[in-house]
């Protein structure tokens, strides 16, 4: 018998929704190449998620993974990809690391990396 994540995920989303707020992320997606004119066509989409702001300590930036500036974002589930970019308090800042709070195969969060 598998254990239902819905209900962890909806109280998850409703924490979130509590204590962060709603963030605006781009996705560029790289299109075909047009040999005649050189360039390929990008296309550009953005969806709003959920999520809080935290700041890492000295601690989590010992190995020089995570450099000074960096933010972590507790964000509800969703695809994230790297490289999707996200506005917080007007600086846009690129997601450099996604991973997932999901037990089984329910994405209840993600924690993104994110750096100007």
């Amino acid at each position: 018998m598998a254990f239902n994540y819905t209900r962890i995920k909806t109280k998850t989303q409703k924490l979130i929704k509590k204590f962060g707020q709603s963030y605006t992320f781009t996705r560029t997606t790289v299109g075909a190449f047009n040999p005649s004119t050189g360039n390929t066509s990008n296309s550009t989409s953005t969806y709003s998620k959920q999520a809080c702001i935290f700041d890492y300590s000295d601690r989590d930036r010992v190995d020089g993974v995570i450099l000074q500036g960096d933010k972590r974002l507790l964000a509800e589930g969703h695809d994230y990809a790297v490289g999707d970019t996200v506005v917080i308090d007007g600086d846009t800042y690129t997601v450099l690391n996604v991973s997932y709070i999901a037990p089984g195969d329910t994405k209840v969060a993600a924690n993104l990396q994110v750096r100007k």
